[in-house]
């Protein structure tokens, strides 16, 4: 199942959820080709970027889509602390997160 996430009228970003225990292992692990798709963790508190070779974006949200935190151009090995509200976790290729801010509603529209 896939998510889009609308950043502005013209910025849309395919995200897939990942619900299988060996997706969410493997995330962005080990990825040298360019992301143009994110990834969804849900049910997810914390999370770290060990291994992976690009910079990201992390988005983290409650059950309602509403951002807590915006972590922008992460590199690897750092770990993003856990919430208490946080849901949801969306690992966004970088740069794509700067229509974005604190305390609002992420839009998202949701496929299959």
């Amino acid at each position: 199942m896939y998510k889009y996430i609308i950043i502005d009228s013209q910025k849309k970003i395919k995200v897939k959820i990942v619900n299988k225990f060996r997706e969410r292992i493997k995330g962005f692990r080990f990825f040298l080709f360019p992301i143009k798709e994110g990834l969804c963790y849900p049910k997810k508190k914390m999370i770290n970027t060990y291994f992976v070779c690009q910079k990201l974006d992390i988005v983290v949200t409650d059950k309602e889509n509403n951002i807590l935190a915006i972590y922008r151009s992460i590199k690897t090995e750092k770990i993003i602390r856990p919430r208490l509200k946080a849901y949801y976790i969306y690992l966004l290729p970088e740069k794509s997160t700067e229509g974005l801010c604190v305390n609002t509603k992420l839009k998202i529209v949701t496929k299959q």
